[in-house]
């Protein structure tokens, strides 16, 4: 996972990508498909891999409601998750959608 993140932070987005890929199938075997671990690696996965921010929108809703289950709505890694799909709702034009999602972000954060 952590190869993963150095390579994303060069943008060296192919590399990165077969990190978070290798992580995400160790940490789902090891620990399953909903622990925290895998779920993180899984959001990481979905940033590098997606090309437009409508397909960033559409693998990160189900995600999202993976974490809320697995994780709870106020887990930070839950939190980065919602804001994500903020900035992508916000980047694809759906402001109000983005807002609401932003509001729910801070207001999870603020407990």
């Amino acid at each position: 996972f952590a190869l993963g993140d150095a390579c994303n932070q060069v943008r060296d987005n192919e590399d990165a990508r077969q990190y978070y890929k290798r992580a995400k199938e160790g940490y789902e075997e090891q620990l399953g498909p909903d622990s925290k671990k895998t779920l993180e690696v899984t959001l990481s996965l979905i940033m590098v891999t997606c090309s437009s921010n409508g397909e960033i929108i559409e693998k990160l809703r189900p995600l999202l409601q993976r974490m809320v289950g697995a994780l709870g709505e106020e887990n930070v890694v839950t939190l980065d998750t919602l804001n994500n799909l903020g900035a992508g709702l916000q980047e694809n034009g759906e402001l109000e959608e983005a807002r609401k999602v932003y509001e729910s972000c801070l207001a999870g954060r603020e407990k």
